[in-house]
């Protein structure tokens, strides 16, 4: 239920996560020297992480996961705490006392399981009064009465479900409050959370605005790190927007046009720098190819193919089944081409719902594909990030449709095809030059996607050339943001020595 805290056994460092961080101006943090910090070590600030995450979007999970892991590098007792919309996720893949990030359900918006179960409703007192009992069928009577007046009726259950909506939005803010009390921190983690797409104006827009409200009211420093701005056009998304980002601590936005964005909500955003997605933070990991892959491709080419659910009846807020037709029809077309010229497709997401689309894809596949699918197709299994980083890192070149599916390639330092449905694809392409290989879902062509892998095929040294150097230039823009965050939680910390 909103308003309800899961909390976990313990809150553990990840294995690994001290390993060593591919990142300069880091630093290490050496332990207590006086005898009496040996007998009480010290424990390091309490960071909650804001973030829409509900363990589907693998780019979330690489956020998070990079996050905890360049902080842990700089406070190796840190603890962290989840304001999720999946708190069984959270604590599963981070380890993390978690809270839910909303109190009200909204379409395409809301809390994905987590929660624990509703209070059932309290029993009949068998002691009360009969006089109680009476006034109780009258209200009741009188209650009912009104109720089949039509006009009386809908008013009377619009004022209740009002007055259920206000009582939850208090008690959750109430225990919110409460939570964040017991922290140092609390970061607006990166993704594209300036947004009214999903769930419009009182979906994240107003649990942004409400979170930072509440950081001020604990006394707790709020903060947005690497975020995206999106789509943010009603004056009610403005408002709140503009609210949380006065309300922060720190700012920082993940590319030039989410800045400009958030600009147009508060002018002294202009000023704040700009840092690229977080999920490129990653600590150097001891990730290998498998080779597993390269031994059943039989020495071919592997391509790698993101697919989507991009305007999809019932899947996506604005629908279009035309769109997302031919999406199907062009997409099936690349991969059969592929297999033609004896090319080994992997299919792979970065979304957990979009591994049914990969279905819809192969039943679009003409009858020669369809006959060479067992020699030259593989799907893996895929379920975080790190598993898809793995894979990618097999593959030779990569077709992709999301944001995320394609920083995750180049993460792997692949050579990307970027089939962008939303301005944030484009914006990335241009910041690591890639702008070559950006085509648009709306008027791709097969031809159009082979054409770009073939100009990249030939390019493919220089191009992972510059992808490399992007994440190289990267690298002290990261370490300076997190020595920031780090110098917020040292300085509210209060056992910081």
């Amino acid at each position: 239920m909103p308003g309800t805290i899961l909390v976990s056994n313990s809150v553990g460092i990840p294995a690994g996560a001290l390993d060593e961080v591919e990142m300069s101006g880091q630093r290490e943090i050496s332990g207590p020297t006086s005898d009496s910090r040996q007998d009480c070590p010290e424990v390091g600030p309490r960071i909650a992480l804001i973030t829409p995450y509900t363990g589907g979007n693998f780019g979330d999970g690489a956020i998070q996961d990079a996050m905890i892991a360049n902080m842990l590098s700089r406070f190796p007792t840190a603890q962290f705490s989840g304001i999720s919309l999946s708190c069984d996720n959270f604590a599963e893949r981070h380890g993390a006392e978690v809270f839910p990030l909303c109190a009200t359900e909204r379409i395409l918006y809301g809390m994905v399981g987590g929660t624990s179960p509703r209070p059932s409703r309290p029993t009949e007192n068998p002691g009360r009064s009969q006089a109680a009992n009476l006034i109780g069928r009258c209200v009741r009577r009188l209650r009912n009465a009104l109720g089949r007046t039509p006009v009386v009726g809908l008013c009377l259950r619009n004022a209740r479900l009002w007055a259920v909506m206000v009582r939850r939005e208090l008690s959750h803010s109430l225990q919110g409050y409460r939570f964040l009390r017991s922290h140092d921190l609390v970061v607006v983690s990166g993704g594209g959370q300036l947004d009214e797409e999903w769930g419009g104006p009182w979906g994240h827009p107003f649990a942004l605005f409400k979170w930072a409200i509440l950081g001020r009211l604990a006394r707790v420093p709020f903060l947005f790190a690497s975020v995206g701005a999106c789509k943010v056009t009603s004056s009610t998304s403005r408002f709140f927007l503009s609210v949380a980002l006065r309300a922060a601590h720190y700012r920082s936005f993940r590319d030039q046009n989410s800045r400009a964005i958030a600009a147009g909500l508060f002018r002294s955003a202009a000023l704040d720098p700009v840092v690229p997605d977080l999920a490129f933070s990653q600590p150097s990991s001891e990730q290998r190819p498998s080779l597993r892959i390269r031994k059943i491709a039989g020495g071919r080419t592997i391509f790698a193919v993101s697919v989507m659910a991009y305007a999809k009846p019932g899947s996506w807020p604005i629908e279009d089944a035309a769109l997302y037709s031919r999406y199907l029809s062009q997409m099936a077309r690349v991969i059969s081409q592929l297999i033609e010229r004896d090319g080994f497709v992997v299919m792979v997401w970065s979304t957990i719902g979009d591994q049914k689309v990969i279905s819809e894809v192969l039943e679009h596949l003409d009858a020669g594909a369809r006959k060479k699918l067992e020699q030259q197709l593989h799907i893996p299994e895929i379920s975080s990030w790190k598993d898809l980083v793995d894979v990618l890192l097999e593959v030779d070149l990569l077709v992709a449709s999301r944001l995320h599916s394609t920083i995750l390639g180049f993460m792997a330092l692949r050579p990307t095809v970027a089939i962008s449905f939303d301005p944030k694809v484009d914006w990335l392409m241009e910041d690591l030059g890639q702008t070559d290989s950006l085509l648009q879902i709306r008027d791709f062509t097969a031809e159009d996607v082979i054409e770009v892998l073939d100009n990249l095929e030939s390019r493919k040294e220089s191009v992972t050339d510059q992808i490399r150097s992007y994440r190289q230039r990267a690298i002290p823009q990261f370490a300076m943001q997190y020595d920031a965050i780090a110098g917020l939680a040292e300085a509210f910390h209060p056992h910081h020595s």
